[in-house]
């Protein structure tokens, strides 16, 4: 653990309190606890948090069966452990008295539940409560090479795991999607990625973007679209692949063919100088002047890293200008009711020239 990346994290984070007067920081089990000392914990009844004072040393309270879990955490002083049947709020309000820490104005985080904030706003009547998510979406959202290279791992290792998968050709045929999924779950995990995730559709089932995995069979004249996340050392990749079970018909190859070069178009334009506003523009003006703009229903993508959704959206009027370290996905649809449907998704990090592509698993159709 690079104690030094978690500490200038912190400092960053300080800089934003002082700018919006803010007093205390309070981060229960999140991915934001995760970015700030690399260790993220999950939500429980017991209360665990870092208190992070705009001056003087951040200090992390949890309960005495996480003492193993926090050996070695980047901070100066060891975690302040309480017992089953002990007031951790009585520890907070003693800790924050002996430290002499100011504390009129809070910001918590996303992760700590009104379990814990409304004991908080009990024992410290007249103080003022504040959602902090706006200062960690601003330093999230722009990832640094250590975060980087996590993200590119992550997606090579499931660029491999679904070519695995896929080489199989004609041996799904019969399996249903829940089958394909299991197996890419289990091939993820061969190669050492968490958390993950999937939306495997057949046929009509890929019309629905967000279709949940069934127990609809693979079979040959219908299409298999591919939709998988999982994490690498709580970074996580995002693709989508649609593949074609014997020869598609000549509306599947076209619309096909259609996303492929509105996916591009939105790759191209990934550049600085640009918007997110701009690369939705370059990948839905590709669809809408083929006539099939109504068909592409979502955004063209969304941020990306210690979670599957996080920062800012790649959609319209999202005026938010590329920088480096900016990573997102690129994953433009054309989804016809009762027919199919097609997707084409990159991971791809904003630099200080043409985009990074992450993924590299072939885009073009391929016929199975």
């Amino acid at each position: 653990m690079d104690a030094s990346l978690y500490r200038d994290r912190i400092q960053r984070v300080r800089a934003a309190m002082d700018r919006d007067d803010i007093d205390l920081f309070l981060l229960g089990p999140s991915p934001d606890l995760f970015y700030l000392i690399g260790y993220g914990g999950r939500p429980d009844e017991r209360l665990l948090a870092l208190v992070l004072p705009r001056t003087g040393e951040p200090f992390l309270i949890a309960n005495l069966l996480y003492q193993a879990q926090l050996e070695a955490l980047p901070l100066e002083g060891p975690p302040l452990l309480w017992k089953d049947g002990e007031d951790p709020f009585a520890l907070l309000k003693t800790q924050i008295a002996h430290r002499s820490l100011a504390h009129k104005r809070w910001a918590v985080n996303e992760g700590l539940p009104a379990l814990f904030t409304v004991p908080l706003g009990a024992l410290f009547k007249g103080d003022e409560f504040t959602l902090g998510s706006s200062i960690m979406k601003a330093q999230r959202q722009y990832k640094d090479p250590v975060e980087l290279d996590k993200i590119r791992r992550a997606c090579r290792a499931s660029d491999e795991a679904l070519g695995r998968l896929i080489q199989q050709g004609d041996y799904w045929l019969g399996k249903t999607e829940r089958d394909f999924s299991e197996a890419l779950a289990s091939e993820l995990g061969r190669l050492g990625l968490e958390q993950y995730g999937a939306s495997v559709a057949v046929g009509p089932n890929a019309a629905i973007p967000h279709h949940h995995t069934g127990t609809a069979p693979i079979q040959r004249g219908a299409c298999l679209l591919v939709d998988f996340w999982a994490s690498l050392e709580g970074y996580f990749s995002d693709c989508t692949r649609t593949f074609h079970f014997g020869e598609p018909e000549e509306d599947f190859k076209t619309i096909h063919a259609l996303v492929l070069q509105a996916q591009e178009a939105a790759q191209m334009a990934a550049v600085p100088g640009s918007t997110l506003s701009d690369i939705d523009g370059a990948a839905r003006s590709v669809i809408e002047e083929a006539g099939y703009g109504e068909y592409f229903t979502h955004r063209t993508g969304h941020g990306l890293g210690l979670e599957v959704h996080e920062g800012d959206s790649v959609n319209r009027g999202v005026r938010t200008p590329l920088a480096p370290g900016m990573v997102f996905s690129i994953e433009p649809g054309i989804y016809l009711p009762g027919r199919f449907g097609v997707r084409i998704e990159n991971l791809v990090a904003a630099t200080e020239g043409p985009p990074e592509i992450f993924h590299h698993y072939p885009r073009e159709l391929m016929i199975l």
